[in-house]
């Protein structure tokens, strides 16, 4: 079996980031297509470390920890990427990767956003510590927050 390798993404992995974004929500009810996420994820102004998780030269995860400018210092966004019908193992390994990055950033709190609906991102991040800050409809779709307490602070966002 070939091992699980870490990687920055490269300019020809982002195609195949978008189809794993695309197959992380297609258990979600009325997903939109993950353009804007992408061209969020190419355009994004601030402090960043993200990678792929690349098994046998085929990327087959991605994770990232942002924060704005115009976030709480210390107050981090995280992203897990993968088709969460099967690849639980990669999202294990992603997300113990990208704790460790939040660990090495000094990072107080963690974040993310989801769609309510998508129950195996929300249960595998809430067995994490997450907990839902906050609830509400954006366009139509219910959204949720869902941060945890690093050592510091409230978790409110």
């Amino acid at each position: 079996m070939h091992a699980l390798i870490f990687r920055p993404p490269r300019e020809e992995d982002w195609p195949q980031i978008w189809q794993l974004a695309t197959d992380a929500v297609v258990h979600v009810e009325d997903a939109p297509s993950q353009d804007e996420w992408l061209r969020n994820r190419l355009g994004f102004q601030g402090e960043r470390v993200h990678f792929v998780a690349e098994r046998a030269e085929e990327v087959i995860g991605y994770a990232a920890v942002e924060r704005r400018a115009e976030e709480p210092d210390a107050t981090f966004r995280i992203f897990v990427v993968v088709p969460w019908a099967t690849q639980l193992d990669v999202a294990e390994a992603l997300y113990e990767r990208a704790a460790a990055e939040l660990t090495g950033l000094g990072a107080r709190r963690a974040w993310l956003r989801e769609y309510a609906s998508d129950e195996p991102l929300i249960s595998f991040v809430r067995r994490k510590g997450f907990e839902v800050t906050e609830q509400y409809l954006l366009e139509g779709r219910k959204l949720v927050t869902l941060a945890k307490n690093l050592g510091g602070g409230s978790l409110t966002v």
